[in-house]
């Protein structure tokens, strides 16, 4: 791997000049969490609606129910922070930046990327990315949507808590940070457009076309108490069905459980 800055200069080249996302952005050398940055950002003049910050290296990044996030050696991996007017469901927009990232990575990964429930993007079944969407307790209410990805490098043996990979062990062409990042943000920017004139059924569809991309078996519940089946349909209004037609499971998005993909039969 080569040296690979981010350059926001570029990025601002690579994006349209009227657009809802990242209307500003910043490159800091190094930070301990670009998703704290911004809210600490957002305490103190709460002027950061459209801005995206991002980190040539994070110290102590964290992901769903605060565990630790690894972000790689400097100026190796993506960790970027992104502020959002919430004027839609905060669950709804890290299912559609799962998606739009999924899109982005297919210039240069030749195997489709899959969605993990709920935010963990995989490639062949190991962990390349991880979003989280957030909802301060801030004036005026923003949306801080975090992701990681891990471009050229990936977690030391033992560090992640299951298997994990990076873009480059993938990669059909190299890959700069900068452009996979324009391109993730100009899908992001489709798939809200969309979301917003058409309603959330193109979303639901193509998160569990990615879902089922993961567990085409279906899934079964830890801890068990509903039934194990395929992945049976999703809605950002009512949840997750999963199971038999004859025995489903439904969820609402804030109460499913930990969910794992049903092995081939023996």
């Amino acid at each position: 791997m080569g040296a690979d800055p981010l350059r926001a200069e570029e990025l601002q080249r690579r994006l349209p000049a009227r657009r809802a996302l990242a209307r500003r952005i910043e490159v800091l050398a190094e930070c301990t969490s670009t998703s704290d940055a911004l809210r600490e950002r957002l305490a103190q003049d709460g002027s950061v609606d459209g801005l995206l910050l991002a980190a040539e290296h994070q110290t102590g990044g964290r992901g769903r129910r605060e565990r630790d996030w690894w972000s790689g050696p400097p100026a190796a991996n993506l960790a970027v922070s992104l502020a959002i007017a919430p004027t839609r469901p905060p669950e709804a927009l890290g299912l559609l930046a799962a998606c739009a990232l999924c899109a982005a990575l297919a210039p240069w990964t030749a195997a489709p990327a899959a969605i993990k429930w709920p935010n963990d993007i995989l490639i062949h079944g190991a962990k390349v990315a991880g979003l989280l969407a957030e909802l301060p307790a801030a004036q005026p209410p923003l949306a801080i949507l975090g992701l990681g990805v891990n471009v050229h490098a990936a977690p030391p043996a033992g560090r992640a808590a299951y298997a994990a990979t990076c873009l480059d062990a993938h990669a059909r062409r190299p890959i700069a940070r900068t452009d996979l990042l324009a391109h993730w943000l100009l899908q992001l920017e489709r798939r809200l457009a969309v979301f917003d004139r058409s309603g959330p059924e193109p979303l639901e569809a193509e998160f569990l076309r990615r879902l089922r991309a993961w567990a085409p078996l279906g899934v079964r519940a830890h801890p068990p108490g509903t039934p194990a089946g395929p992945l049976l349909q999703f809605s950002v209004s009512r949840g997750l069905t999963w199971g038999t037609p004859d025995a489903p499971a439904t969820r609402p998005l804030g109460l499913i459980p930990a969910l794992e993909p049903l092995p081939p039969p023996q």
